[in-house]
This record gives structure tokens, C-alpha cells and sequence, in this order.
């Protein structure tokens, strides 16, 4: 499933990929860069960025340890992640301007627009579009990692 599954009260609909490439990842995380301000929610639109790079690099474990609790946020694991673009051969994602930061119980969120064209290993071109919502935690103590946007949660449909 191209949205790698959803948490939270997310919801998804099946997305290029379904079946998925089961080979393992090929690197081990993603480079931070720009994701680095964690005030930015053009920071969090960047993750977005990021997640889609690596699906279509066939990066999943780094796709998968952009949501929240190194992947788990996702509602799958990571095999079952993988297992979900066996037949994915290309992702592109148009990422949209980030909405408002949103503030909560020590966490901040944003929602991020996206539309997804992807196309099967037998051609077959889909097209889907949503928005991920953006989270990070904002609390004294709170580790590098957990201070980085990450995503929460995803709400992708089909548009075809």
C-alpha cells in the first residue's frame, strides 16, 4: 500500500503497490538535511518529500521509519510494509503548502497535502490524493528523534 497503512483514526484505500516489492531495504535511513528545524512546517512538507523519494528509490525501511515510533505509527510492520509495494515500479507525490502547526498535550501537528501517480509493474497507472498528518513532540526531554516531524497518521484515497 503506497501510504504504508494509517493510525490514529486515519484512514487508507488501497494504493499503488498493494502487493508489494518484498525485497528488504537498501539503506539505512534517510539523511536529515533540512528536516533538522523542527519549529518549520515546511520541515514537516519535506518529510513528506522525503517518504515518497524513498519509496520510489525502493527505500522502504527508511519510508517506513519516517512515521511516528520508527515505523509502528504506520498500523503495520515493516514486513508487511515492504510487502505492500511488490508491485509498485515508480511513485511520484506532488507535495501541497503545509497547513497551520497545530498545538496539543506537548506535540505539534500540521497537515500535509499530497497527490500520489504511481505505476504498477504491468503499467497500470494510479493516481491518489490526501493528506498526512504531521507530528512532533515538543516537551522538555523529549529526544532528538522524537522532536523531528514524523508522520502520524494519513488519509489517502483513490481519485480514479
Amino acid at each position: 500500500m503506497l501510504v504504508g497503512g494509517c493510525a490514529k483514526g486515519g484512514s487508507s484505500t488501497a494504493a499503488p503497490g498493494e502487493n508489494g516489492d518484498t525485497s528488504q531495504a537498501t539503506t539505512d535511513t534517510l539523511p536529515r538535511g533540512a528536516i533538522d528545524d523542527p519549529a518549520s512546517p515546511e520541515n514537516a512538507a519535506e518529510v513528506v518529500r522525503q517518504y515518497y523519494a524513498a519509496i520510489d528509490a525502493g527505500d522502504y525501511r527508511g519510508a517506513y521509519e519516517l512515521w511516528g515510533g520508527e515505523g509502528s505509527a504506520s498500523g503495520k510492520t515493516l514486513d508487511e510494509f515492504v510487502a505492500g509495494f511488490q508491485h509498485t515500479s515508480q511513485t511520484e507525490a506532488t507535495v501541497g503548502e503545509p497547513g497551520r502547526v497545530e498545538g496539543a498535550a506537548g506535540s505539534r501537528y500540521v497537515e500535509v497535502p499530497v497527490t500520489i501517480r504511481a505505476v504498477t509493474d504491468h503499467g497500470e497507472e494510479q493516481r491518489f490524493s490526501g493528506h498526512y498528518v504531521m507530528s512532533r513532540v515538543v516537551v522538555d526531554g523529549a529526544t532528538e528523534a522524537q522532536g523531528r516531524w514524523h508522520i502520524d497518521s494519513a488519509k489517502i484515497k483513490s481519485t480514479r
